[in-house]
């Protein structure tokens, strides 16, 4: 049986990360108009992640297939998106997507202001605990 302080520590951590959660995606509607969190995260996807197609983003993100289509025909059309034509060795397999330039300077600068704005609540952390905390934060987001 787990220690009861370590139940209540992951309990508060879980509190935590439904806050962060909840915090990150109200930031995002205020600095990264007109960007959603979820077009943020697929645009960050797909920019870190070449030759990626949708049926690649659908399993990357546990989503529905469908869902992630109607998302990046959102993205299309607002221009962030490019569709490439598929590798012709690669017959079925999806086109491949890509961020246009729009789409390139539309994520760089959602990414500026919101790094900014962490940067603003991490002011009065010492360098020694923003370590920690991006330490930390790593181990707890590699994939098991």
């Amino acid at each position: 049986m787990a220690h009861p302080a370590r139940e209540a520590d992951i309990r508060q951590t879980y509190e935590q990360i439904q806050e962060l959660s909840r915090r990150i995606t109200d930031r995002s509607r205020r600095l990264s108009e007109p960007l959603s969190f979820v077009e943020h995260s697929l645009l960050r996807f797909i920019a870190a992640t070449p030759g990626t197609r949708a049926i690649d983003i659908a399993a990357a993100f546990s989503l529905n297939r469908s869902t992630v289509s109607r998302q990046v025909a959102a993205l299309t059309g607002m221009g962030l998106v490019a569709e490439l034509e598929h590798d012709a060795g690669a017959p079925g397999r999806g086109r491949i997507l890509a961020l246009t330039g729009e789409g390139e300077a539309k994520l760089a600068q959602a990414a500026a202001a919101q790094q900014e704005s962490l940067r603003e609540r991490l002011a009065g952390w010492s360098d020694d605990e923003v370590h920690a905390f991006a330490t930390a934060l790593a181990r707890y987001n590699t994939p098991e």
